[in-house]
């Protein structure tokens, strides 16, 4: 049951991320349809709406990453895995978890924080655009994303490690007040 307590507070963090960063996509909607107003009914197109389209949806991408994870929502090949026993599904889910995501979401904050400290710190622009933003802000969403990711698949690990014990996967629903899911 602690196993449990402590995966659902770690699910709360992605949840939470996951509701805040949802609403990114209001400004970049909005960014988009102003290019298109600006671009063809006034003919005169902005320097900005690009920039601010890619950088809001890499950020709206990698920070959903561990809410995405925690709803069961990547991408799964279900044709055997949806037959083995729940036993077997945490084996191979931890085996996952602890080879490949919880390593890749470790560089992901190690190689993040790198380049958000570089783009901080020398004032980095995307020189790619006439508008040249600044990087960093887009940046830290790198290491931001690793560390949510790798809160998050602590939590998978304890979720894997309580069907070991006990065979049966947790509700995750069930113990979710009503608005939270």
């Amino acid at each position: 049951m602690r196993l449990l307590r402590t995966a659902a507070v770690l699910d709360g963090v992605a949840r939470l991320s996951g509701r805040a960063v949802a609403w990114l996509i209001v400004p970049m909607v909005l960014s988009l349809c102003w290019e298109v107003v600006a671009r063809y009914v006034f003919n005169a197109p902005t320097q900005w709406a690009y920039d601010m389209t890619f950088m809001l949806y890499g950020t709206f991408f990698m920070l959903g990453a561990a809410f995405t994870l925690q709803r069961k929502g990547h991408v799964r090949t279900d044709s055997l895995y949806a037959g083995w026993s729940p036993r077997r599904q945490a084996w191979v889910d931890l085996a996952g978890h602890l080879l490949m995501l919880l390593p890749f979401a470790g560089v992901f904050v190690f190689v993040g924080w790198g380049y958000f400290v570089k783009a901080y710190t020398t004032n980095e622009t995307f020189v790619s655009s006439a508008w040249q933003p600044i990087t960093w802000p887009f940046k830290l969403a790198m290491p931001v994303a690793g560390v949510l990711l790798l809160l998050q698949g602590f939590s998978e690990c304890l979720k894997c490690l309580h069907v070991l014990r006990t065979g049966q996967w947790p509700d995750r629903d069930a113990a979710l007040p009503e608005h939270s899911v």
